[in-house]
């Protein structure tokens, strides 16, 4: 017997002058008669050629591996950020919204007032003298209390032009051909708004709010300067996005963080960014949308406020999205190096096991990265619209979804710090995976909102929904000393399809969440 590197083989004693053997990588050569030896290595050559190729293509095979989980989680990452970027987008436009119409609604209650004694003197037949003092009366507390801007009140009754402070207008001055008598007697009955206008007495552009009397001819408004709705404008904007946009119905500039801008048509094609957001605008049916100029990718959110006004909040996507470039490359060349030292692990083991270990691992990871919510560590959003795709081919009998919202964590980000709203959106998970132990499809949409998918019955899902409230009202943490969570079932067997049980969920959990604030008090976060 002889032993070749760890390989063994018999030589045939029968046989006569000599013999090939081959043996694993090697062949032996016997010549009997000149006692001579000699090895050839042709098939151990092919051998270590064969490992190259295989070396080469299992390089080639991890670097494309690892390549899909980084740009996978990349991919991952931007969709997180830019779900951050519509909620940030969409909370800044409804809070803007909200301070335009209280900046107006104070405009609608004087006129109201005032027309609601206008109308009582007319129908007593009170002399026109007599209606201009309460003009001029009303118009002092005005400009005393409420607007330090506005020109005060004013009202064309019975033919001639009544001004609270005095004004008296140029000659071939004409009341009923002003904007503010045409938008009132186009909508009799109702306070409008008249979009900007030249004012005749200040030669200032200014809106007005305006309401025909009982008389029908008559009519009576105030106006009010466009500085304060550019003071809004600018305070809204303040480290919340990065312009913030009032157009009217023509789309004309009211008031913009860039005081520049205002006055301008954004209607008019001119390459501008503000041409290009209206062009958008008018293309899309959705809350928010997309577009890219000069480069540069924004997010825009919108919101309709009155008199077919809109209230825009604009977010430069670009800028955030190349934050995260840097950590990519950074990632991509650490992954490299790993790669490097693990394929010199496997060459030098020439071990399959090791490969196939490793190869496990990194589907794990990719696994992970791609299904799994890192703060929480419940399923993400990836997988929730995977399982929902599969839903649609076929929904089991006794199916229920749950739709979860979390209550007050913009007020705990607010007041306490991101590092208690983590905590909270922490504990929501782990109570709420706690209180569904019959399944594994409880997934965090992103944000304050959660989800569940189970089977069973509606009792049972109830009493996992009280078990849950309970252990969120006991929950004790370092930030957090309970909490409540907003929810609504959507029932499978009620509904031929998934998306009509989500959008039963949903509809249920925000009348859920309505009712909350209704209850506290607290200021409702107006979503969608």
């Amino acid at each position: 017997m002889i032993v070749l590197d760890g390989g063994e083989f018999f030589v045939d004693k029968n046989m006569k002058n000599s013999k090939i053997v081959y043996v694993g990588w090697y062949v032996l050569y016997i010549d009997f008669k000149t006692k001579k030896k000699a090895y050839y290595m042709d098939n151990k050559e092919k051998k270590v050629k064969l490992s190259s190729v295989q070396s080469i293509l299992f390089t080639t095979l991890i670097i494309f591996i690892f390549l899909g989980i980084v740009i996978a989680f990349y991919v991952l990452l931007n969709t997180e950020i830019k779900d951050n970027i519509i909620k940030n987008g969409e909370l800044n436009a409804v809070n803007f919204a909200a301070e335009i119409d209280k900046y107006l609604v104070k405009g609608d209650d004087i006129v109201n007032l005032t027309a609601f004694t206008l109308d009582d003197m007319i129908k007593e037949k009170r002399s026109t003298d007599e209606m201009l003092d309460f003009i001029v009366a009303q118009t002092k507390s005005v400009l005393n209390i409420v607007y330090g801007e506005s020109t005060g009140i004013y009202a064309y009754i019975n033919g001639e032009y009544l001004d609270g402070v005095g004004w008296v207008p140029e000659e071939g001055y004409e009341p009923t051909e002003r904007p503010w008598y045409i938008g009132a007697q186009e909508r009799k009955g109702d306070v409008v708004v008249i979009d900007p206008y030249l004012d005749a007495q200040t030669h200032t552009i200014l809106i007005t709010l305006a309401k025909t009397l009982r008389d029908d001819s008559g009519v009576v408004a105030i106006d009010i300067s466009l500085e304060k709705l550019q003071s809004i404008t600018e305070d809204i904007v303040s480290g919340k996005s990065d312009m913030e946009i009032i157009l009217d119905g023509n789309y004309q500039v009211i008031a913009h963080s860039d005081k520049e801008e205002v006055g301008k048509n954004y209607k008019e094609d001119d390459g501008s960014l503000g041409s290009a957001i209206v062009k958008a605008l008018q293309e899309s049916d959705e809350n928010y949308y997309t577009i890219k100029h000069n480069n540069t990718q924004y997010i825009v959110y919108k919101v309709m406020v009155q008199n077919e006004w809109v209230s825009l909040s604009v977010i430069d996507a670009t800028s955030i999205f190349a934050r995260t470039k840097r950590p990519l490359l950074f990632t991509i060349c650490a992954g490299f190096l790993i790669v490097t030292v693990l394929l010199a692990i496997i060459i030098r083991s020439n071990k399959n096991g090791i490969l196939a270990e490793k190869m496990k691992e990194l589907a794990e990871l990719q696994m992970k990265y791609a299904y799994q919510d890192q703060m929480t560590e419940l399923k993400n959003r990836r997988a929730y619209a995977e399982q929902i795709s599969n839903l649609m081919k076929e929904m089991p009998v006794g199916l229920y979804l749950v739709m979860l919202d979390v209550n007050g964590l913009k007020s705990i980000n607010d007041g306490l710090g991101h590092e208690a709203g983590d905590e909270l959106l922490v504990a929501a998970g782990k109570c709420i995976k706690e209180a569904f132990p019959e399944t594994d499809d409880v997934y965090r949409l992103g944000g304050d909102e959660f989800c569940v998918i189970t089977n069973g019955n509606l009792n049972m899902v109830e009493e996992n929904l009280k078990n849950m409230d309970e252990a969120t009202k006991v929950y004790r943490g370092k930030f957090i000393n309970g909490f409540t969570i907003s929810y609504g079932i959507g029932i499978g067997d009620t509904h031929s399809d998934i998306s009509a049980v989500v959008k039963e969920a949903d509809k249920r959990m925000y009348e859920y969440k309505e009712n909350y604030y209704a209850k506290t008090g607290k200021d409702r976060r107006r979503k969608r």
